[in-house]
């Protein structure tokens, strides 16, 4: 599916679910080029349209690619946080993103998963590095959300899931039944961190960076 058929599914998603549902357009910059269609559409969604979104590794392209710079131009021009995926490849690692939020100081980026697969520390090291790079804490676990807290602040960081990826219980469990790492999120996190770092966390972060009503 193209970008544009891609995101005027989720768009027409979105207005049918008016406050619930916003919407991130995933970009694919390798395959694709900005078109006047996608901008126009984009301009005229600006309602539910709060951030844009890229996969590096499903894209087969490094995030710091000058491929991506018109479209962290048109970013900028729309003032939308940049959300993108983050690994421990060639593609998707955090130094990679941690280069462009450096070269393009007016727009926020934000780590998804900080790092997947590793211990979440250089992304934590990174983020800490630049006012305009933020973390995320999809399949991050909890305790690494503490360190994060401790090093960086409840400011620099979102609550994220990957919802529904897992089914619709991903919050409860996964497919085999296995008690899921938001559990601690919900129900022990609050526990062990202030209530002011616990909602920066939870949806204060996010309120912000996306323009959210409250």
């Amino acid at each position: 599916i193209s970008q544009v058929k891609s995101l005027e599914k989720s768009i027409k998603f979105a207005k049918e679910h008016t406050g619930k549902v916003y919407v991130a357009p995933w970009f694919k910059p390798k395959t694709e080029k900005i078109s006047d269609e996608l901008i126009n559409l984009i301009q005229n969604n600006l309602d539910v349209i709060k951030a844009v979104k890229f996969h590096p590794y499903h894209s087969a392209l490094d995030f710091d690619d000058p491929l991506m710079n018109p479209y962290l131009d048109l970013a900028e021009q729309f003032n939308l946080p940049v959300i993108t995926h983050t690994g421990t490849g060639e593609n998707d690692c955090p130094e990679k993103v941690y280069n462009m939020a450096k070269s393009f100081p007016k727009v926020n980026f934000i780590m998804a998963h900080m790092g997947l697969g590793s211990d979440n520390s250089r992304a934590t090291q990174l983020i800490g590095k630049l006012p305009n790079l933020y973390g995320d804490t999809t399949w991050v676990p909890m305790e690494n959300t503490i360190k994060f807290i401790k090093k960086v602040g409840s400011h620099k960081i979102m609550f994220g899931s990957d919802m529904p990826i897992d089914g619709l219980d991903t919050y409860h469990h996964n497919p085999f039944g296995q008690r899921s790492m938001y559990q601690d999120y919900f129900y022990e996190l609050p526990k062990l961190i202030s209530k002011e770092d616990y909602d920066n966390v939870m949806w204060k972060t996010a309120v912000y960076l996306f323009k959210l009503p409250v």
